[in-house]
């Protein structure tokens, strides 16, 4: 029978680290918060100043906040938390498992910025998400 030992590509050859050409976790964390990004900024950037307002005004209304009193990044995170419940977003494994299959569907769609993450020492970006 030999030596036929089942090779598992996650192995990590066996001390810890990612085999030659895969993506650590914390590379691909990096990735799909950057991949989600960029799906919500394409969204948000596809709205109307009308849209977005809209949008603004319900979320402010089911947080209890009055918009005028609201500052600029405030108003920005309820447009977003709004985005990020409404676009449909895949869940942090099925994305990962679909990017390992398949990085050239993704590294179109990501700017660099997960790169950044990377070098500023967080190994795990994103851990509690997903």
């Amino acid at each position: 029978m030999g030596s036929q030992l089942a090779h598992d590509p996650e192995d990590r050859n066996g001390i810890g680290r990612p085999a030659p050409g895969r993506p650590s976790d914390g590379e691909l964390r990096a990735k799909y918060l950057e991949y989600c990004s960029a799906r919500l900024s394409e969204v948000f950037l596809s709205l109307s100043d009308e849209q977005t307002y809209r949008i603004l005004e319900e979320a402010a209304g089911e947080a209890g906040e009055d918009v005028a009193s609201l500052g600029f990044q405030s108003k920005m995170r309820l447009v977003t938390g709004r985005l990020r419940e409404s676009v449909p977003l895949p869940d942090f494994e099925s994305w990962a498992d679909e990017y390992r299959r398949h990085p050239e569907r993704f590294e179109p769609m990501l700017l660099g910025l997960w790169q950044d993450a990377m070098e500023s020492g967080d190994d795990d970006p994103g851990a509690e998400d997903g």
